[in-house]
């Protein structure tokens, strides 16, 4: 295989600033016209580094929404190289390939050696991190194997643990029920104020609390009772949970027409800060 071609290519990435960054700024360092799709593509904005993400499969989604729900992770990067620690070759993985007799990885089109990654590099509140590649447990074959044992052996000369996640190890109705409340984090695309999270919240918080009543009928009353759109105290309800204000029990489905279980109320930045302004 030429291996100047592709470091030629890692120099113009890496100039571009790909597998670079932190937080908002990182740049992963392959985009959806690099790599094939393996079923849906999902374009979610991060909550906990604000950027916009992009997974090509479903599996890849969910395990996004899991990290970025858990309050054990400060930040993740998705697509992370895995080049020297100068980031001008992949002589590193070709060298761990030689040694374990296998082939290094080529890019399907052109056949040329191409540049490894990892799905995620997670980045722990303890200060840990953890390399992870997610493979649909039907996809494993012997070549999967080995290409995932060169990137277990890359992060382990770094002292980076390494771990194989498959749709086995993803609780489904645990990421779909984030998923239901993800998108609505941010209420500034719904023009949506503080005051009106308050009043809403105010006002449907005694209902709810009381599980007799299913959720869209409390949602839709307190939309009538405050002039709201109509919709605009569900949304509500779906940023008190992913702001955790709500705790729920996120292993039970989140069916807004049955009653919302809250298990307990956290009082916001947001009404904090009110009560110090007061």
């Amino acid at each position: 295989m030429v291996i100047s071609t592709v470091q030629d290519q890692i120099k113009r990435w890496v100039k571009q600033g790909k597998g670079q960054g932190e937080g908002v700024n990182y740049t992963p360092w392959y985009t959806a016209k690099q790599v094939s799709s393996r079923g849906n593509t999902h374009r979610p904005k991060g909550i906990k580094n604000g950027r916009e993400h992009l997974f090509l499969s479903d599996w890849e989604y969910f395990y996004f929404l899991l990290l970025d729900w858990s309050n054990l992770i400060s930040d993740f990067k998705e697509q992370y190289p895995l080049l020297d620690n100068q980031l001008d070759n992949i002589e590193e993985t070709i060298e761990i390939a030689k040694e374990l007799n296998v082939e290094h990885p080529i890019n399907p089109n052109t056949k040329e050696l191409k540049v490894m990654t990892s799905d995620y590099l997670i980045y722990f509140l303890d200060g840990s991190v953890v390399a992870v590649s997610i493979k649909p447990f039907k996809l494993i074959t012997v070549r999967e194997i080995e290409k995932m044992e060169i990137e277990r052996i890359y992060w382990e000369r770094r002292g980076v643990k390494w771990e194989l996640v498959t749709d086995k190890d993803i609780p489904v109705a645990y990421a779909k029920n984030i998923d239901y409340v993800h998108s609505v984090y941010d209420l500034s695309k719904y023009q949506i104020s503080d005051n009106t999270v308050a009043r809403v919240k105010k006002l449907m918080e005694p209902n709810v609390l009381k599980r007799t009543r299913i959720l869209t009928d409390i949602t839709n009353e307190t939309d009538d009772r405050l002039g709201l759109l109509p919709g605009n105290s569900l949304t509500i309800a779906r940023h008190l949970i992913i702001t955790k204000e709500w705790i729920v029990d996120m292993e039970q489905p989140l069916d807004p027409n049955k009653p919302l279980l809250i298990l307990d109320l956290v009082e916001s930045k947001r009404e904090v800060g009110r009560k110090h302004a007061n």
